[in-house]
């Protein structure tokens, strides 16, 4: 080995005790919470910091190399010291990395989570993925993610409802687009709940109105919004300098409901660590 060990952290040094305990990449991938691939990966970059062979491959599993076996007895002694190290500094002898896919609605609640988690657990490595719920969920269902907090079910069951949050009908401080018919409204694309909720209130309403902008995304709608040349939908949060709540003689608005799925036995500890920042956070 060189001296590239300084460089290896302790994501990759658990992968290398999982692959060794289970002689399985496929099997170490599902007790990882991960997919086959990334562990090779991680194996192969370990392999290229040490310069060294660690397994051997064969179609049915895998095997120890003798540089293997040396790594595996410094890397358990290094993750046994950092989880003494934790644990006398009070904090829960957690480490490694947890993927989050989230929609770009319910992101705006992630930065508390990430404050509180990272004071009980500092070694942990986030990694937030950015997406519709529809995707979000495809994410954590192809392995790619670990948890999913979305803003929709899109069919799916299991979800723990985390936290609701009134929607409002927002517009630029200084504009009065409000009284303009039609109304023009900045929406999400096609298949969001609360574009059809909109839409379905106005129309119930009889309110003339047309769909002056659209986005995938809540920046695009502030975009339109602060711009003054259209009102749009978003959760009260959003509320602040320059938007202001324009709801008065609109038609009322459901709730925004946020879910976390990936709550299933067998989960590493960093990501039931997360998981309940999550719940304990905005719950």
């Amino acid at each position: 080995m060189n001296n590239g060990l300084q460089e290896i952290d302790t994501a990759l040094l658990r992968t290398l005790t999982v692959v060794a305990e289970t002689r399985h990449f496929t099997r170490a991938a599902e007790k990882l919470n991960c997919v086959q691939s990334a562990v090779s990966m991680q194996i192969k970059r370990l392999e290229d910091i040490m310069q060294v062979r660690l397994f051997e491959r064969t179609n049915r599993r895998v095997e120890l190399t003798r540089d293997g076996e040396i790594a595996l007895r410094y890397a358990r002694r290094v993750l046994r010291l950092t989880d003494e190290t934790l644990a006398e500094l009070g904090h829960e002898g957690v480490s490694g990395r947890v993927r989050l896919a989230t929609t770009d609605m319910a992101i705006r609640f992630v930065p508390a989570v990430l404050e509180r988690f990272a004071r009980a657990h500092p070694l942990v490595e986030i990694e937030l993925l950015c997406m519709a719920s529809r995707g979000a969920l495809e994410a954590l269902e192809g392995g790619d993610a670990d948890l999913a907090f979305v803003t929709q079910r899109c069919g799916r069951s299991g979800g723990r409802l985390v936290k609701t949050t009134p929607l409002v009908w927002v517009g630029a401080h200084d504009s009065d687009i409000a009284d303009v018919r039609p109304l023009p409204v900045a929406l999400f694309g096609p298949e969001c709940i609360y574009r059809d909720a909109a839409i379905a209130a106005l129309e119930e309403h009889g309110i003339a109105y047309r769909r002056a902008y659209e986005s995938p995304s809540r920046a695009g709608l502030e975009c339109a919004v602060k711009s003054g040349l259209a009102l749009s939908v978003l959760p009260v949060e959003n509320l602040g300098a320059e938007l202001r709540d324009v709801s008065a003689g609109l038609p009322p608005l459901p709730e925004m409901k946020n879910y976390l799925f990936g709550l299933t036995a067998g989960k590493p500890p960093e990501v039931r660590a997360f998981a309940a920042a999550v719940t304990e956070t905005l719950g």
